[in-house]
């Protein structure tokens, strides 16, 4: 079994593999699972999280 710690760091490794870590500012984001609310130089936001669902690193984009 996963543990939750385990989790936490593939949510971050995803943020590091997708994101170059000095231009952006991360946040925690409890509503949702190990949730990370990540903004960029322009603002924009978005929030990864771990889905329980699926079992895997998932993520929701700034509606317009």
């Amino acid at each position: 079994m996963v543990s939750l710690e385990e989790n936490e760091t593939k949510v971050m490794e995803w943020i590091d593999d997708h994101f170059a870590m000095k231009e952006i500012e991360i946040e925690d984001f409890p509503f949702f699972p190990h949730g990370k609310l990540i903004r960029d130089e322009n603002g924009e936001t978005m929030v990864v999280f771990w889905c329980v669902i699926y079992g895997r690193v998932d993520y929701r984009l700034q509606e317009a």
